[in-house]
């Protein structure tokens, strides 16, 4: 069955807040002190590929033993091969777009910017950037009782997208777009 390019947004757009209430960690949350989040307008549908989130060992008894996930494991999904690497030319491939497509991306990851030849995605290694932002995704994004998971971010010139592990909606991924400031500008699942 195809769903419509027209469909599939406002399908999930409905269908996120059941999801995100699904997820197994959650954790209920006192609605009188949740302030609302500055990217709740920029939680949107990508329309992506088929790629789930990056695998890890982590399972939540204990702290990961490092936070800036270093995969190697196989994406999940249509693509295959090793998930960084897919996960990377997909990434470079929807921002170096310059049709509707890549602006539609660029405005789901909150902002990121059009990539040139000459741009490079690095994948960030920093301990304590990555622990800071996996706490941040889990606090403002996933509010999970155990975590948060490590995560797997890419710096994109002055932008973040970070991609928390084992965070899977089934097939769908999760990337949260940020600025180097570590501000949530959007949220997106494919």
């Amino acid at each position: 069955m195809r769903i419509s390019r027209h469909i599939a947004p406002l399908l999930i757009a409905a269908l996120l807040p059941l999801v995100a209430a699904a997820a197994g960690g959650q954790q209920p949350r006192d609605s009188r002190t949740a302030a609302t989040p500055a990217w709740r307008d920029s939680a949107r549908y990508g329309g992506g590929p088929s790629v789930g989130p990056p695998p890890s060992d982590y399972t939540g008894a204990v702290a990961p033993a490092t936070w800036c996930l270093q995969t190697t494991g196989q994406a999940s999904g249509d693509f295959g091969g090793a998930w960084t690497n897919t996960t990377r030319v997909w990434l470079r491939q929807v921002l170096s777009d310059t049709t509707g497509f890549g602006a539609v991306w660029r405005r789901v990851l909150g902002g990121a910017p059009q990539l040139t030849s000459a741009d490079s995605i690095v994948q960030v290694t920093d301990e304590a950037t990555c622990r800071d932002i996996a706490e941040r995704l889990n606090r403002d994004v996933l509010g999970w009782r155990v975590g948060p998971p490590p995560v797997v971010i890419f710096r994109v010139r002055d932008h973040l997208v970070a991609y928390p592990s084992n965070a899977r909606r089934g097939e769908w991924g999760l990337a949260v777009g940020m600025t180097l400031g570590r501000e949530i500008r959007g949220v997106a699942l494919w």
